[in-house]
């Protein structure tokens, strides 16, 4: 089984096995609810397999990661006009026109609870069930895992966010409140802690977690909250693991061509054609917005600061952008043939904003004008991030002349001459510089902005406003559900 694609009908089961006395008075004869679902090993399976579900849904990697990570950032500056079915939400977030019923801000919300409540229920049914006390260590692990996934992704995008670690009743769910970041972060610090101390070295099933990525998010999570010494503790375990590698290929990690690499240390395993594209449970990756095959897929615009921000001779500028009059190339059709771009000869669009084009996660090799075509994985956790985070901590310790290491192992990946400069505040905007261009468009930019205490300088000029989009707003819906909520800002 490959977690992450098989969860459709699964995802159906958990929505009936979640029904109680509370809101189901008539007697289920056939149906699968709670009292007969959670019997053995396969049935924990099935709810473990829900869970990670989540993980390819439209408020997680499969979607939102790109507008509430980037639109949102100085890499991305919509210029399409407020156009289509979702055209108008990707540039309301490039313009900080934010409201609570953007469909990716409520999609990031309820996407995130209905993952955390698979995994409270999961946690909760597991010690009754009768099945091995190995493998059902090894679910509850992979379940804290995906909770602690979820909750982080809850704080950086919302702050301050109900802590649910149990199944509540519906009068429960009706008094949710915000919680204090500090405490979902301790939670979300206890699970990591608990799902490494037990998940195994190497996956047990392609797409599963492992003690690897349990470490490298606690990595991310520490460097977060400004935990230096944590953050590389957590980084040097992973490198102990002798797991993972820089691929010398740095764009196949993105196009098709090298997914699960020994650079991937979690990573979201996407589909195509399952179903299709337009249906609400595809599981093909967003990339096809920015699709130079397709007329209408324009929603995703490189800011002309980000094209200026790549050092010459930096392989990652071809890997990750397109741009007209750069003698760039790339397969279009899926015939072998890189083709020059752009190529209106061969169907291409002829109007580029920006005279750029995103290339990342374009699944090169496959006719990018068919929307079912995207299956690209999306790597959630990759090496190059844990190297980087520990190069920042370090320098942060006062150990800057030792945060030149992961550094440069990380430039001369990019062709990129050695990092020499020691001093404290120079080297830390050489890491955020380096950060910024080694994991473009992979959903971090806006965030780190926030950490690093510099949205208002490099967003400000943009738009953003302190006090006023630190965080996306809660769904006006579930205010309405629950009034001990409150909203950002208030």
């Amino acid at each position: 089984m490959q977690y992450l694609k098989n969860s459709v009908c699964i995802s159906l089961l958990l929505l009936m096995a979640a029904c109680s006395e509370d809101f189901v008075t008539k007697e289920y004869q056939n149906g699968v609810v709670d009292e007969n679902f959670f019997q053995n090993a396969q049935d924990a399976e099935q709810a473990l397999t829900a869970v990670y579900d989540i993980v390819g849904q439209k408020g997680y990697y499969r979607d939102a990661i790109f507008p509430l990570g980037e639109s949102s950032s100085d890499n991305i500056d919509e210029q399409t006009g407020d156009n289509g079915d979702f055209g108008f939400h990707y540039k309301a977030i490039s313009d900080y026109r934010w409201v609570p019923d953007n469909p990716f801000f409520t999609a990031r919300w309820y996407d995130s609870y209905r993952g955390i409540f698979r995994a409270n229920i999961l946690l909760e049914k597991l010690p009754e069930i009768d099945m091995d006390d190995a493998i059902k260590r090894q679910f509850a692990a992979e379940a804290k895992f995906l909770r602690g996934l979820f909750y982080f992704t809850l704080i950086i995008s919302y702050g301050d966010v109900p802590l649910i670690t149990e199944v509540l009743t519906r009068d429960e769910y009706s008094n949710l409140s915000r919680s204090d970041q500090a405490l979902v972060y301790a939670q979300v610090e206890q699970d990591l802690i608990e799902a490494a101390d037990v998940l195994p070295v190497d996956a047990a099933e392609l797409g599963r977690a492992t003690r690897g990525s349990a470490l490298g998010l606690l990595s991310r999570v520490y460097l977060y909250q400004q935990k230096w010494q944590e953050t590389v503790d957590a980084s040097v375990e992973v490198i102990n693991l002798n797991q993972y590698n820089l691929i010398d290929d740095y764009g196949s990690m993105f196009n098709g061509h090298n997914e699960n690499s020994e650079e991937s240390i979690f990573e979201m395993q996407s589909v195509a054609r399952a179903p299709s594209f337009w249906s609400g449970q595809s599981e093909n990756l967003y990339s096809v917005m920015w699709s130079p095959m397709i007329g209408w897929a324009n929603w995703f615009t490189p800011s002309v600061d980000l094209i200026e921000s790549f050092e010459e001779n930096d392989m990652r500028r071809k890997a990750s952008l397109l741009l007209v009059d750069a003698n760039d190339s790339i397969d279009l059709n899926g015939d072998g043939v890189l083709d020059p771009f752009p190529a209106p000869e061969l169907g291409s669009n002829t109007v580029f904003f920006t005279d750029s084009n995103v290339r990342k996660f374009l699944p090169e090799g496959q006719p990018l004008n068919d929307v079912n075509n995207f299956d690209i994985n999306f790597p959630i956790i990759r090496y190059a991030e844990v190297l980087l985070n520990y190069a920042e901590a370090l320098n942060e310790l006062g150990e800057s002349s030792d945060a030149l290491v992961p550094l440069n192992e990380v430039r001369a990946r990019a062709s990129l001459p050695a990092i020499s400069i020691s001093e404290q505040g120079a080297l830390r905007e050489i890491i955020y510089h380096e950060r910024r261009i080694e994991l473009v468009f992979e959903g971090h930019r806006f965030f780190d902005l926030k950490r690093q205490g510099r949205a208002q300088e490099v967003l400000g000029p943009l738009g953003w406003q302190a006090g006023q989009h630190e965080y996306f707003p809660i769904p006006q819906e579930e205010l309405d559900l629950n009034p001990n909520l409150t909203q950002y800002p208030e």
